[in-house]
């Protein structure tokens, strides 16, 4: 007489316990993919925790030099400076604000001068300035260019002379 047990085990597994596993398994991947989503998202700018207001002006102020001339707007300003330069930067930029909180209403855009792509616009010479066309587009750091349907219409060289353009009027 042979002493053959048989153990029944219970391998019973059910069709709704393999759907929560599965579930479960599924919601951690999504899970998993909407933190990296949100990471590079951050990380990228695409979601930020600011004034959208001031980011999407910034996002559409600065351009380069070669799209002078290529706005939407009818009517505009183009104010030409090195952004490097920390001090006269900030000069700049302080006249950018001062034009927007008094009221402004002519949009004004900004070129690094400093940027690769923007140097062969450049002249040290102010008598060679030239707003013409951007063919000829010839500027020193620190100009303003008045664009008035697609064409130079006024160029205005210097702190001093930019104040009284955008701000004395």
């Amino acid at each position: 007489m042979s002493k053959n047990k048989f153990n029944k085990v219970n391998s019973y597994s059910s069709d709704s316990d393999e759907m929560k596993r599965m579930l479960k398994t599924l919601g951690i991947v999504v899970l998993i993919l909407g933190v990296f989503y949100l990471w590079f998202a951050i990380l990228n700018g695409e979601i930020s925790f600011g004034s959208k207001e001031k980011e999407a002006e910034i996002q559409n102020v600065e351009i380069v030099a070669g799209d002078t001339f290529t706005r939407k707007d009818e009517t505009y300003y183009v104010m030409m400076y090195d952004f490097d330069n920390e001090r006269q930067a900030s000069r700049y930029s302080n006249l950018y604000n001062v034009y927007y909180q008094k009221g402004g209403s002519v949009k004004i855009y900004v070129v690094d001068l400093n940027k690769k792509f923007n140097t062969r616009f450049i002249t040290t010479d102010s008598s060679k300035v030239n707003i013409s066309s951007i063919d000829s587009l010839k500027v020193v750091d620190g100009t303003l260019i008045k664009v008035e349907k697609g064409k130079g219409t006024l160029k205005v060289i210097g702190e001093e002379q930019i104040k009284k353009e955008l701000l004395d009027k």
